[in-house]
């Protein structure tokens, strides 16, 4: 799924609840934001090498690769890719939870559920 630029930034947004994957979907179209879907880590990893990103929004818990698994490989691609920043989408947000995808590579994290304007804050802080 490819949905029209109006900002000038294409999104890569990994999500393998269907129902998420609309919220999101939504919220990204209203802030006019051009993003491509994936539905699981390996999707997102595809896309990934195959077109350029200006930022990855992540699901954490996904079937197959699961958020952490993606930034840690994107994090070891040529210096063109890896610095791409990564936001994690998770229910658990904790402070131990936290620090194990800082580790990983992921640069910030929104805890589920959350809102067009959280969403649109941690978007405009990496691009």
């Amino acid at each position: 799924m490819h949905e029209q630029h109006r900002t000038g930034k294409m999104l890569l947004v990994a999500e393998d609840n269907y129902i998420n994957l609309v919220i999101v979907s939504r919220m990204l179209k209203s802030l006019g934001y051009a993003f491509d879907a994936a539905e699981n880590g390996l999707e997102c990893l595809t896309l990934f090498n195959q077109s350029d990103y200006d930022l990855v929004l992540t699901d954490i818990q996904m079937p197959g690769l699961d958020g952490i698994q993606v930034a840690s490989k994107i994090r070891t691609m040529k210096p063109e890719k890896r610095d791409v920043p990564i936001v994690a989408m998770t229910a658990n947000a904790d402070l131990a939870e936290a620090m194990r995808y800082y580790e990983a590579g992921i640069n910030d994290v929104l805890a589920k559920p959350f809102n067009k304007a959280e969403l649109l804050t941690s978007i405009a802080k990496w691009l």
